[in-house]
């Protein structure tokens, strides 16, 4: 899967997740709070302009590769701080955080050039 596929697909389930954890305090027994459901709106913001609205790949692949990099960390810190400032970190959240993770990074190395910031 590459850094587009996954923008789209990953970006409008977590759009979803948003406005469902608006509309909802749980989904599935998982609690979503209205901070950690602002956060999957961000999130799933950037993640669907990467994959339906730029058209730069070493862009989609740098802040895709970023996206996974934050989301592996949330769920390694999650295993290891229950309280977390955006949610209370369940086993099954980490574990999804981590698999988001570390999707994105694979999709990032399976992408296209990686570019370095300019100033």
């Amino acid at each position: 899967m590459n850094t587009k596929l996954y923008g789209k697909v990953v970006g409008v389930v977590l759009l979803l997740l948003g406005v469902i954890g608006f509309l909802t305090p749980t989904l599935a027994g998982i609690n979503l709070g209205k901070k950690h459901s602002l956060v999957h709106l961000a999130t799933g913001a950037v993640l669907a302009w990467v994959g339906f609205g730029q058209t730069d790949e070493g862009l989609a692949k740098n802040l895709v590769l970023v996206f996974g990099v934050i989301y592996l960390a949330l769920g390694v810190l999650g295993f290891v701080r229950e309280d977390l400032i955006l949610y209370h970190a369940e086993v099954r959240i980490n574990v999804i955080h981590l698999v988001i993770g570390l999707w994105a990074i694979a999709a990032a190395m399976m992408g296209g050039k990686a570019v370095a910031p300019q100033a």
